[in-house]
């Protein structure tokens, strides 16, 4: 009751801008019901699947998931999978590598939204896939005697701070999760530090680095690179995920680099859809010339020198082949940071902000990585032109760094089969429960 008030008091005062984003920007128009609580309801089998419903809220989350599901599908075809998403982004990302039949929007977490969700799923467990704590989805889970699992789980030291601050009001719902799957030792401190017991926590690692692919397949930068239109003999700094004010301050590397770098093509690739045209404003409003992927993608010649503006979804693992350099977005700013593990898998030197902590462990292992380290960390926009250059200046060791990103990568794979373990071993909890029942 108390949640569900809080939840109201937000909506009121927030009501004018969802009204705004539904009726001038159109957003939540086709997932309303289904955040209401009204998904498709999951059909009956005989004898009854065990059905698995994992909670990636967005993106970065239903990219990470694929292994997961694979495992599963692999060997265990006779669960059956639910995925749900809290953005229309990830859910876009979470249709295209599930199927549409069994992705849905996770409700709202008023009490009867969740239960409404609850009796049209009917999970026998429920995954969260990071550190997603809504706690009426939780107690919701914890009522029907559905076990609930953290998996691939990491705290931010912010996130420590705010629920450490509220302990008391959130120590229920740490309370009725039955397993965290962490991916390090720091966040495992972290949870215990929160009264999480030592014996519902295991480190298992990053499932992340599972999803990564490492080193480059034959032909694949060339192919990038003719998709976004680089001539020979042009280095290409890309920028992926980023954020306003980043652009910008790319846009000005890249003026301070271009006269004197050779050949060089910058291609920006903004995080959010809604982002495209204040980047396109950006780059023409500096006197530069702007060629949009979709341009190129009708067959249009990109001008010499022309920026590119990467305006599709889904892209960018497969754009990082035609990078020389990459500036990894989310990290000049505090947001902290987008995924550096894609870019460094396949061998690319990678730069970044200070501001990186939500890829904590990858950035550590990065830096600490090779004799120069693995990657290249400046503290504000001004040090991104110099730190961007030197790597452009010295190919051999753009080279020797990014396959020293590689390594670290490839190292650090195996985690999905420990989540998965993880899993399994919540789901053989039950049965043995149930088998223990009398009649």
């Amino acid at each position: 009751m108390l949640f569900d008030m809080l939840y109201m008091l937000a909506a009121l005062v927030l009501s004018p801008v969802f009204i705004y984003r539904i009726l001038v920007r159109g957003k939540y128009r086709a997932s309303f019901w289904q955040r209401w609580g009204k998904v498709p309801e999951r059909p009956a089998t005989e004898p009854p699947a065990r059905r698995v419903w994992i909670h990636a809220v967005s993106v970065g989350e239903a990219l990470s998931a694929r292994t997961l599901v694979e495992m599963i599908d692999g060997e265990r075809p006779d669960w059956d999978v639910v995925v749900s998403t809290a953005t229309e982004t990830g859910q876009a990302v979470a249709r295209k590598s599930f199927g549409e039949d069994r992705v849905v929007y996770c409700p709202f977490d008023f009490s009867w939204t969740v239960r409404r969700a609850f009796d049209r799923i009917r999970p026998s467990v429920l995954v969260l896939l990071e550190l997603e704590l809504w706690p009426n989805l939780i107690r919701e889970a914890h009522r029907r005697g559905v076990p609930v699992t953290v998996l691939n789980g990491r705290i931010t030291e912010r996130s420590f701070r705010g629920f450490r601050r509220f302990r008391a009001f959130f120590a229920p719902t740490f309370a009725r999760v039955a397993r965290f799957a962490v991916q390090t030792e720091e966040y495992a401190r972290r949870l215990g530090a929160l009264g999480v017991a030592a014996d519902r926590i295991a480190v298992t690692g990053s499932v992340k680095y599972d999803a990564v692919r490492t080193g480059l397949d034959d032909g694949a930068a060339a192919e990038a690179r003719a998709e976004l239109g680089i001539a020979d003999g042009e280095r290409v700094i890309l920028a992926g995920s980023t954020h306003p004010g980043e652009d910008e301050a790319l846009l000005g590397a890249y003026a301070a680099l271009k006269e004197d770098s050779g050949p060089l093509a910058l291609v920006l690739v903004p995080r959010h859809p809604e982002q495209y045209d204040r980047v396109a404003a950006a780059v023409t409003g500096r006197g530069l010339e702007l060629v949009r992927k979709t341009e190129l993608g009708a067959g249009a010649e990109r001008p010499e020198g022309a920026v590119v503006l990467v305006d599709t979804m889904g892209e960018l693992g497969r754009l990082y082949a035609a990078a020389d350099v990459v500036f990894v977005g989310g990290s000049l700013i505090e947001h902290g940071g987008q995924n550096v593990m894609e870019p460094a898998g396949l061998g690319k030197p990678c730069v970044f902000g200070p501001h990186m902590w939500n890829f904590q462990d990858a950035v550590d292992a990065l830096l600490a990585g090779g004799a120069a380290g693995a990657a290249r960390q400046v503290a504000s926009a001004d040090e991104l032109a110099g730190a961007v250059g030197a790597l452009l200046s010295d190919a051999n060791a753009a080279s020797e760094m990014g396959e020293a990103a590689r390594r670290c990568i490839e190292e650090r794979k195996g985690a999905t089969r420990r989540n998965f373990e993880v899993l399994t071993g919540a789901l053989e909890k039950i049965a043995g429960s149930s088998a223990s029942r009398p009649g």
